[in-house]
């Protein structure tokens, strides 16, 4: 083992004095050794494509963050790199971005085969392995037609794999998974593929099938498996739709479809740079994990980190592959690294904030993670919405309304935590109305009990301080004293409750506990009349409306 770790490296090294060129759009990041112009020439493409699944891709993925594409020129370069002898190209994601893997032979319908895979990933839709490949393969045969796109050209190899060899079975093909041997298998995974492109191909395209292809999609994403799916979209069973698949193969002449989409020729200009050797290196070594090759990623990484212990991009690289590899110790202790070495990276940024918060770190150390990754991506929503959640935490609520306001597109995942968010920041700054409004929307998305729960938790509590007795003002800023409960003063004119600050007693109007907010109350502790156990307490509460007032302000929270 040891032996081949030194070999890799050297491989590696080697490689790296090769000339790599680096040529970025906003959209795409691509190394390459191909040259400057062929660079060019890919990323032109792969802008082209973009702009197609843009305007007519019934899979809608939403913009995220740059794509990095490597480029290899040669066999020899590319080998090493390679998860299998057959790939020609491939597609793979870590907790920092997503790469597509140009081998030498990967040809134009290879990549946008492989950049389906990444639209599909980045819509979120759950599909089985099936379609994922299938799909991927009707689309790999887009071609510009002007004004137009064309898809669905005949592809030679499916159909003559089809034609001699024997087929899967609907059960066989349907649930094939990536542990499967019909996906491993190299007598098996021709028919495997051949058999995908045609069934989505059908699915997809042709007239019988194409109108309720959609509500197929939602079945399956709702976790139906395909012959549910099939029974539910079209009435009919596997075996029925086997048929007609066989019978739409027969035909020879196959559906394509034309969209009123053109593969625009209209794009900025790559930016060309150089790569130094160092980050040539780096980079080469962020791909062998997709290849297998984990234990040498590791010693490779250690031999780059003894020549720039500092570099914040090699211990981003580090701390994700152990993540990766069940290691949140060190994964959490390297992103940490590279954040204080200047590291911007918004999905880094975003990954350690959610690294802190699983480690119960205050909000007050995890908002500043999310404002720069937000900084460096403005559009990058996830990011705004757990950086909005982060301000609803550290109690900056006028923050908290203005982050989550700015996002446009929250997801269905999304709404129930930036809606009762929001609801609870607007209860908390005095706008109630606001408050029940964005609190019965989370009530609307909710999809889980605690979720339900805590919307419907939130109505209650502003229909509470609606009554004249929870005197609230729309703008109140709340404020907070830590200190020891003393008493509850009771009267028919209102309740007030004391509490010892240093050497000082403050007073608080108590409004009817139903508006009040209590965190964590000890099992044996209640705010009975009359004096009380001196139980360590941090009073939230609005400043009174008057300056003659005797009281602090009114009560809203209180955390034991």
């Amino acid at each position: 083992m040891r032996w081949a770790i030194l070999i890799l490296a050297s491989v590696v090294s080697a490689q790296a004095a090769d000339h790599w060129i680096r040529l970025t759009t906003p959209q795409f990041e691509l190394y390459t050794t191909a040259g400057e112009q062929k660079g060019k020439d890919t990323l032109r493409h792969f802008e082209k494509v973009r702009e197609f699944f843009l305007k007519a891709s019934p899979v809608r993925a939403r913009e995220d963050l740059p794509i990095r594409i490597v480029e290899f020129a040669t066999a020899d370069q590319f080998r090493p790199y390679q998860p299998n002898d057959t790939s020609a190209a491939y597609f793979f994601e870590n907790s920092a971005r997503d790469y597509i893997v140009l081998g030498n032979r990967a040809s134009y319908p290879t990549a946008i085969h492989e950049f389906t895979h990444l639209i599909v990933r980045r819509s979120g839709l759950r599909i089985p392995l099936w379609l994922n490949e299938g799909w991927a393969d009707v689309y790999s045969t887009l071609r510009p037609m002007g004004k137009e796109t064309a898809v669905g050209d005949l592809l030679a190899d499916r159909t003559r794999t089809l034609a001699t060899e024997p087929w899967l079975s609907f059960d066989e093909l349907t649930n094939t998974d990536r542990n499967s041997k019909n996906y491993h298998e190299a007598d098996r995974v021709g028919i495997f593929y051949a058999e995908s492109w045609a069934l989505a191909h059908m699915l997809y395209l042709s007239p019988d099938y194409q109108a309720n292809f959609g509500k197929f999609i939602v079945a399956l994403n709702h976790g139906n498996s395909t012959a549910e799916a099939v029974r539910i979209a079209w009435g009919r069973t596997p075996d029925q739709v086997f048929e007609d698949l066989r019978k739409y193969l027969d035909r020879k002449k196959i559906y394509g479809r034309i969209f009123e989409a053109s593969m625009d020729d209209k794009q900025e200009e790559p930016v060309a740079s150089p790569v130094s050797e160092f980050d040539a290196r780096l980079m080469l070594v962020d791909l062998l994990p997709a290849a297998g090759k984990t234990t040498q990623a590791k010693q490779a990484y250690a031999q780059l980190e003894r020549e720039q212990p500092e570099n914040p991009q090699l211990a981003q690289s580090i701390g994700l592959l152990a993540e990766e590899t069940g290691d949140p110790a060190t994964a959490r202790r390297y992103l940490e690294k590279a954040f204080e070495e200047g590291d911007a990276d918004p999905k880094m940024c975003l990954e350690l904030a959610m690294m802190d918060a699983l480690a119960h770190e205050p909000p007050e150390k995890i908002v500043p993670i999310l404002e720069r990754a937000v900084k460096a991506k403005p559009d990058f929503t996830e990011a705004k919405v757990r950086l909005g959640l982060a301000e609803v935490d550290a109690r900056d609520f006028p923050k908290a309304v203005s982050t989550l306001m700015a996002i446009h597109d929250v997801t269905q995942a999304q709404a129930p935590g930036v809606f009762c968010g929001l609801g609870y920041a607007y209860l908390e700054t005095g706008d109630l109305a606001a408050a029940r409004r964005n609190a019965e929307t989370c009530r609307k998305w909710a999809k889980t009990a605690p979720e339900t729960s805590r919307a419907d938790d939130l109505v209650k509590l502003a229909d509470a301080r609606a009554k004249p007795s929870a005197a609230v003002h729309p703008g109140e800023t709340i404020r907070s004293v830590a200190g020891t409960a003393r008493a509850l003063e009771c009267s028919p004119e209102g309740n007030r409750l004391q509490i010892v600050a240093g050497n000082r007693v403050v007073t608080f109007d108590l409004p009817p506990l139903d508006a009040v907010e209590a965190a964590r109350p000890p099992l044996d502790f209640t705010l009975t009349c009359g004096a009380l156990r001196p139980v360590r307490m941090t009073v939230e509460y609005a400043p009174p409306h008057s300056a003659i007032e005797t009281s602090v302000g009114i009560v809203r929270r209180i955390v034991f």
